[in-house]
């Protein structure tokens, strides 16, 4: 899995495949259980354990250890880290809910991928859409994988006995060195499936919308060549129009069916990385005392604006190129063409315009400037705090 996608140089022949894009989404959901092409009974037993266990007891045994500490640098800490459980496991079950709308969002994308014949369309698909998807998905997995590291030294370098994060357990972990070492691990092995899960949800939007503005731009360059290939009838190069229309109206569906998917899993996602934002540097600025504590939050930090950014560009990408379809379609040989060629153009360069945004809500756009605000926020609410003191 994933193979096409990491590899670094492709044939000149290869077909276009943006579904492969989505290899490490579907990886990340097999490794929590889910997606899986098999009946077995333990493939069933794994998911419900990972869901019990983590899922959904992870981040309540961080929230009821929050009311047991008693020092303010425990309690900035662990509220950082419980804000990022409970948005990642409500955006588990939120996207487990659309998973079937993601796979039609993929059989569309294939029927698009078909489309794909000319070489210079191969070309801007190798290297734009999948060196961008390729080049993200190393700074995912370099940034969480620095995280978990980060977070297994903190506990390491402590000289007493201290959980990773401050929390409730059912037994006295402190007790012995059996029970510390199973909570210990519990914490590790659970944050760990924890930002696996954030790996799947984290990537999708970015990655989503950097194919789909890599696909408008690819109707865009067929688009702006019809009517030029003088062997071709003035019939066929009408069909050619209809078919790039045909294409239009298929992403038009994805960004519907996208919007459906963003609609609360964004929503969530800006939420969590303002507050986590601001909350994160609270204590590194405040509250970090050892060289540990830095690496970790100053990687902690760094994911929590990747969350965000590679979304929020290529949301701003999508609409220009969006806005740029009208003039792709006025490019083509349309003066020489029969009447009802000129009619479907009209028609299709009315179409092309309306104006289209992915939303998370319906209130926050998937767009820079968004990004931009939300940092502002961020360092608002950090003020406060601060001047609270």
């Amino acid at each position: 899995m994933g193979k096409k996608l990491l590899v670094v140089k492709s044939s000149v022949n290869t077909p276009v495949d943006t579904v492969a894009c989505f290899d490490i989404f579907w990886m990340c959901w097999k490794l929590m259980g889910i997606s899986i092409n098999s009946n077995k009974w333990y493939v069933t037993l794994y998911d419900i354990v990972v869901n019990i266990f983590v899922t959904i007891f992870y981040p309540i045994h961080l929230t009821v250890g929050l009311f047991l500490v008693p020092v303010l640098s425990d309690v900035f800490k662990n509220l950082a880290i419980i804000i990022t459980d409970v948005a990642c496991s409500t955006k588990h079950y939120l996207f487990r809910y659309k998973l079937s709308k993601i796979r039609e969002i993929q059989r569309l994308l294939k029927e698009l991928d078909d489309r794909v014949v000319a070489q210079d369309e191969r070309d801007y698909f190798n290297k734009s859409i999948r060196s961008a998807v390729r080049r993200m998905m190393l700074i995912f997995c370099v940034s969480y994988a620095g995280d978990t590291l980060a977070s297994a030294l903190e506990v390491l370098a402590k000289k007493d006995r201290e959980l990773m994060y401050p929390a409730w357990f059912p037994f006295d972990w402190s007790a012995n060195r059996y029970t510390y070492y199973a909570a210990v691990i519990y914490q590790i092995v659970g944050v760990s499936l924890q930002i696996t899960q954030n790996l799947a949800h984290d990537t999708f939007a970015p990655v989503s919308l950097c194919v789909m503005s890599g696909q408008v731009r690819l109707l865009a360059m067929r688009v702006s060549k019809v009517g030029y290939d003088e062997s071709k009838t003035l019939a066929e190069h009408e069909e050619e129009l209809n078919e790039c229309i045909e294409d239009h109206k298929k992403l038009l569906r994805i960004f519907d069916l996208l919007q459906d998917v963003f609609w609360y899993t964004q929503l969530v996602q800006f939420s969590s990385v303002g507050l986590n934002i601001c909350l994160t540097v609270v204590f590194l600025l405040q509250f970090a005392d050892n060289i540990f504590a830095y690496l970790y939050y100053t990687a902690y930090f760094i994911s929590m604006a990747l969350e965000l950014l590679p979304a929020c560009y290529y949301g701003s990408k999508m609409q220009e190129e969006f806005q740029d379809l009208p003039y792709a379609i006025f490019k083509s040989n349309w003066i020489a063409q029969r009447k009802s060629f000129q009619q479907n153009l009209r028609i299709f360069t009315e179409l092309s315009k309306k104006q289209l945004t992915p939303t998370a809500g319906g209130i926050i756009n998937i767009h820079l400037t968004s990004f931009v605000a939300t940092c502002k926020m961020a360092y608002s609410l950090y003020t406060v705090l601060m001047n609270m003191k």
